[in-house]
């Protein structure tokens, strides 16, 4: 049985319809990639849901090509959001999830926040620059 990924995309971030999550995650799902520890339950993934639409007024996770075999799934993405102001920012990424019984009980969630952050104005555009030369982000260049 194929997890519905496009289901997953329209209703919770098109819709943001938290109760696909409850509907589509196993209660005991693992989630990582999404901060920097993995997220434990379709609770914790609700919480992230629930900052990243407090952030953005509107958002979208497009499908580009998915692949499903032996219970795991492996998508290409586009997440693209946009705030009040206007200001738009979009990332591509990838889903690794292992599906049971037509629920994810553990994902690996690969997108670029960091380039996502800077297109949205609130990191500074060199931050990729600053960090690898190993300065800080809030560093000045005496």
């Amino acid at each position: 049985m194929a997890f519905p990924l496009e289901e997953w995309a329209r209703r919770v971030w098109a819709e943001r319809d938290t109760a696909a999550i409850d509907e589509m995650c196993a209660a005991e799902c693992c989630v990582h990639g999404a901060g920097p520890q993995p997220m434990q339950g379709a609770g914790q993934y609700k919480q992230f849901h629930q900052q990243v639409c407090q952030l953005l007024s509107e958002t979208r996770l497009d499908v580009d090509h998915c692949i499903e075999q032996d219970g795991w799934l492996a998508a290409l993405c586009t997440f693209t959001g946009r705030m009040a102001d206007g200001r738009e920012a979009s990332m591509r990424g990838s889903i690794q999830a292992r599906i049971v019984d037509g629920k994810v009980v553990e994902a690996y969630d690969h997108f670029d926040f960091v380039g996502f952050f800077m297109q949205l104005g609130m990191l500074p555009a060199d931050t990729l620059e600053r960090c690898m030369s190993g300065r800080s982000v809030g560093q000045t260049d005496d």
